[in-house]
């Protein structure tokens, strides 16, 4: 904004003396509107940018799917030890990367950590045939692109293997791999083999591995290997997302069940989760036990301290119709109401419980 010309007083200069005052108010005035259109520009491309940031952390399409939540996997090659042989802190086994990465005999970092596990879960005998402990791990605790199975009842493991191999259950996002290999391996089992699996891993004892952060930003981050993983660069805005990954990424391709794992959920997560799960005709607790944490008598598994990022998938898959079960009907019904937010805010709750 251009100031208004000062009144002068006294007798009048001469012309030329007039004009130099003027030419400095000018060329002051000038200097004052290129800074100002400098600041100007300066605020909108920074709100361009922003928004444009924005926009590409929600990592959505304009239909509204959550792609934020099915990471992929990036084309690059596996990353394999010259000839020698890895371990991970604690352990004291030593294998090969051949051994590290057999889907048929998993890794066993731990085998005193855990009863003998039985042939479908850790060694199937058959090479190419995927072992249960290869994606949720000896002791049952899976990893966030899949169901930590460590204390769900027995009952419930087999229904819900028997959903995918009929149909019933399957991913929200139809190429997503690790949804896509759990309905292979569903329907290539047979009864006895899921009784077994499901009996062994219900009498595991469940532990979180997963810390819950409230923030308005997120380190910056890629998918890799079906999470996400910090890369360099500058933090970014979380908006309206769950993004959760291994401290070490390292430690999680090696399959170390100790791997820990950090999810940054938006503020004020929990406590919205905490009211949706507490309020209601029907509170989370009436079927999901007392915390949260199953239990004798609860018709439903426990949720409390697992993988938000799981759970968000799961209410989603209940909410578009992925799940089909006459068990999950109750649940489809109930999410229905849940906004995305709502549902964000309920799995960052259930996460931040101690099992």
């Amino acid at each position: 904004m251009i100031d208004p010309m000062e009144r002068r007083s006294g007798p009048r200069e001469p012309q030329r003396a007039r004009q130099r005052p003027t030419q400095r108010r000018l060329r002051a005035r000038r200097e004052r509107a290129t800074v100002l259109l400098a600041k100007l520009l300066s605020a909108a491309a920074c709100f361009a940018i922003g928004s444009a940031q924005a926009a590409s952390v929600q990592d959505a399409s304009a239909d509204g799917f959550p792609a934020w939540a099915f990471p992929g996997k990036p084309a690059t090659p596996d990353k394999v030890a010259a000839g020698g042989t890895q371990s991970v802190p604690g352990s004291r086994v030593r294998l090969r990367d051949a051994q590290i990465h057999d889907i048929s005999t998993p890794p066993d970092w731990f085998p005193q950590e855990h009863p003998p596990m039985p042939a479908p879960v850790g060694a199937t005998g058959a090479t190419g045939r995927w072992a249960c402990a290869y994606c949720h791990l000896p002791g049952g605790e899976g990893r966030p692109e899949n169901a930590s199975l460590a204390g769900l009842p027995a009952a419930y493991i087999r229904a819900q293997v028997e959903a995918f191999a009929h149909g019933e259950r399957h991913g929200a996002r139809p190429d997503w791999v690790p949804g896509t290999l759990m309905t292979r391996v569903a329907r290539d089992a047979d009864d006895s083999d899921i009784a077994r699996a499901a009996e062994y891993f219900s009498r595991l004892r469940f532990a979180t591995h997963v810390r819950v952060v409230e923030s308005d930003t997120v380190p910056a981050h890629a998918a890799a290997a079906y999470v996400y993983a910090p890369v360099a660069g500058s933090p970014v805005a979380l908006g309206a997302r769950i993004i959760e990954m291994p401290v070490d990424l390292e430690r999680f391709e090696l399959r170390d069940p100790h791997s820990r794992f950090v999810a940054y959920v938006p503020r004020g997560s929990v406590a919205r989760g905490r009211k949706l799960a507490q309020d209601g005709a029907a509170p989370c607790a009436s079927c999901h036990g007392a915390g949260l944490r199953g239990g004798e008598g609860s018709v439903a598994p426990p949720l409390a301290g697992r993988a938000p990022t799981y759970l968000f998938r799961q209410l989603f898959g209940f909410g578009a119709g992925t799940r089909t079960s006459a068990a999950a009907q109750p649940m489809r019904a109930l999410v229905a109401n849940f906004s995305e937010a709502d549902r964000i805010a309920l799995a960052a709750y259930a996460a931040s419980l101690a099992p």
